[in-house]
């Protein structure tokens, strides 16, 4: 036991977009640790400080994470997938990326290579949701404006007020402060979307002098690739678990997390099923994504005008924690971590121009909200939301037999992360007792739920891209036309 506790305190501790330290190493030595044992930041020694995030600022991050656009896209995933099947498919994909979300796991399971391809798929994945973010700006500037300029100009606005904001607080702490004000203005902009939807006699989509016909749908009337594109769409919507490690790693009390995690969470389930239910149910197949202009020219102006700040916030939030990721990870184990100096402040700023930048390249690409959310949703959030957090939880079955017996955990405990051993035990901990063979069975339900989200929903998403840009819904890329 002397050993594996040398092995962990030595261990540099994981990076802050992967990972919590104290979580890895406790995972590791099956006991708890404390607070200094493999932190990655020094609150003692450090000018600045990057654990102040409290529970419940940790919990309003978990909710602006995810409240900011996903909720734009979910009612016209209820047209795709039917009402009930699409209320369904949410809340089973919620309770998934409410279980775990671990990507520094990947280093424990499958050892120090698998941590740095997670490592670049999490920043990526990061990177675009801050591109979508800078995307719902542009749409909603060009609502407010009716379109008063080339939306490459608006989608510049965004990137410049996210890399100026995200570039002034380095510690989520004060993110979190104006998280508070993203979360309030994108609540109000649904509500009031959703509340006139509720007092119109007919959709505003709706062709004048002509019959109605919502075609709500109970049950699905689609194709495979609408549909998978539609379960993408969702996935985004709650599939922030993959930086959910980062908030916890922020925190004055790591051990907090799981009740910001639950008090967040609840929140965003229970507002995107109500909202999305009431504007769907309301306008059916006239449904506009994103949702805000669904009711009509006059409320997608207001809706998009209370929105704007939360939008922004989501672009902020998302280009801070990726351009943290890169930050760590070039100046982990040195003073310039979390002291001012020039190499401090010139990789710092340099993280967050590279991150901007990326994210709007990559939007002037692929300039089509449902169609980009899918894409990412498809393409990134299942290694975080499904197939990892599978892999972990195959992980603890195995290793139960092997915690029942701590007081000889000296001589039987093997400390490979190699899949061969804990993927066999928990094979053979499955025949052992219902608990465990439900555990397994879920944990394979996920893996295998993500691989097919990423082949069938990554498919689906560019062949619809490919369609967009052959019936020429948009002329090129970096199109000044409008995507409101």
């Amino acid at each position: 036991m002397n050993k594996i506790n040398k092995e962990t305190t030595q261990d540099e501790g994981p990076d802050v977009g992967t990972g919590v330290s104290h979580t890895l190493h406790s995972v590791r030595s099956l006991k708890p640790v404390t607070q200094a044992q493999g932190d990655l930041f020094d609150n003692e020694n450090g000018e600045v400080d990057f654990r102040g995030v409290s529970w419940q600022g940790a919990a309003i991050l978990v909710t602006k994470l995810q409240i900011g656009l996903g909720v734009l896209s979910l009612p016209s995933t209820f047209h795709v997938l039917g009402f009930f099947p699409g209320i369904l498919c949410f809340l089973i994909l919620a309770l998934i990326c409410t279980v775990a979300g671990i990507g520094d796991a990947a280093e424990l399971l499958f050892g120090k290579a698998a941590r740095e391809i997670v490592g670049v798929i999490y920043y990526i994945y990061v990177a675009l949701v801050a591109g979508a973010g800078m995307l719902a700006v542009s749409v909603a500037l060009n609502a407010i404006s009716s379109h008063a300029t080339c939306t490459m100009i608006f989608l510049a606005v965004a990137c410049l007020f996210s890399l100026v904001v995200g570039t002034g607080f380095r510690s989520l702490e004060k993110v979190s402060w104006i998280s508070w004000v993203g979360v309030v203005g994108i609540i109000a902009s649904v509500w009031v979307t959703a509340i006139a939807c509720l007092t119109q006699d007919r959709p505003a989509a709706a062709v004048p002098d002509q019959p109605v016909n919502l075609d709500i749908r109970v049950f699905p009337n689609t194709t495979f690739i609408k549909a998978m594109s539609a379960i993408a769409n969702q996935l985004f919507a709650v599939g922030g678990s993959g930086i959910f490690f980062t908030i916890s790693a922020e925190m004055k009390h790591p051990h907090l997390f799981t009740r910001s995690l639950l008090c967040g969470q609840s929140f965003i389930i229970l507002t995107n099923v109500v909202i999305a239910s009431i504007v769907y149910g309301k306008v059916g197949q006239y449904i506009a994504s994103p949702a805000l202009g669904s009711a009509g020219p006059l409320i997608k102006k207001v809706s998009y005008g209370i929105a704007l700040p939360g939008l922004l916030v989501t672009a902020v939030l998302y280009s801070h924690t990726a351009a943290k990721y890169s930050f760590v990870r070039i100046l982990r184990g040195t003073r310039h971590l979390q002291s001012n100096t020039i190499v401090h402040w010139a990789v710092w700023i340099g993280s967050m121009t590279v991150t901007v930048v990326f994210g709007f390249i990559i939007v002037g690409v692929v300039p089509f909200f449902d169609d980009f959310l899918s894409l990412v949703g498809a393409l990134f959030n299942p290694v975080f939301t499904n197939i990892i957090p599978g892999f972990m939880l195959l992980f603890f079955i195995g290793r139960k037999p092997v915690k029942a017996f701590e007081g000889s955990l000296s001589s039987t405990m093997d400390t490979s992360t190699s899949a061969n051993h804990w993927s066999v035990d928990a094979f053979r901990a499955a025949k052992c007792g219902w608990k465990n063979a439900i555990g397994f069975a879920f944990a394979w339900f996920m893996i295998i739920t993500g691989g097919l989200i990423i082949v069938g929903g990554t498919y689906a998403t560019t062949l619809s891209i490919k369609s967009a840009y052959r019936d020429g819904e948009i002329s090129g890329v970096f199109s000044c036309g409008d995507n409101s």
